[in-house]
């Protein structure tokens, strides 16, 4: 019997949003996870309300999802996109990489308060993380 993440033609889809203001890092982000995880094509946002409302269609439509969040951010920033996820049904099917160039202590303890967060990574992102962290529950699953 196949697992809950299996489908018939191998493994459930896993999308993955970049939500980032910075166009440029955002690109370079998504050629990079591109280059190291072998899934679906990265999603690239640069705010997080157009990437709320992205998500809450792939969550409806059954993906599980992976968010790599930057924190600062104009219009809502990484937290008020988190405080959104929280309160959907599909939360326990989206997981987060926070994705900052902060270098407050207390945003990588605050982090750890959600339980859609699964790694706190500060800027740059880079091949030996993404290589990590796909080897990590929950994301081991899916590779």
């Amino acid at each position: 019997m196949p697992s809950v993440y299996e489908t018939g033609t191998g493994y459930m889809d896993l999308s993955i949003f970049i939500v980032d203001d910075d166009e440029m890092l955002g690109k370079i982000q998504k050629t990079l996870v591109k280059s190291v995880w072998p899934l679906d094509e990265p999603i690239v946002y640069f705010d997080g309300f157009s990437a709320l409302e992205h998500i809450e269609r792939e969550a409806v439509a059954g993906k599980k999802i992976l968010i790599l969040l930057d924190i600062h951010m104009p219009r809502i920033d990484g937290w008020g996109v988190l405080d959104s996820i929280c309160t959907k049904p599909y939360c326990k099917d989206v997981w987060v990489i926070v994705n900052t160039a902060s270098e407050e202590i207390a945003d990588e303890a605050k982090s750890k308060l959600y339980t859609q967060v699964i790694a706190f990574n500060k800027k740059p992102l880079t091949k030996e993380t993404l290589h990590k962290l796909m080897a990590q529950e929950p994301l081991v699953l899916f590779f």
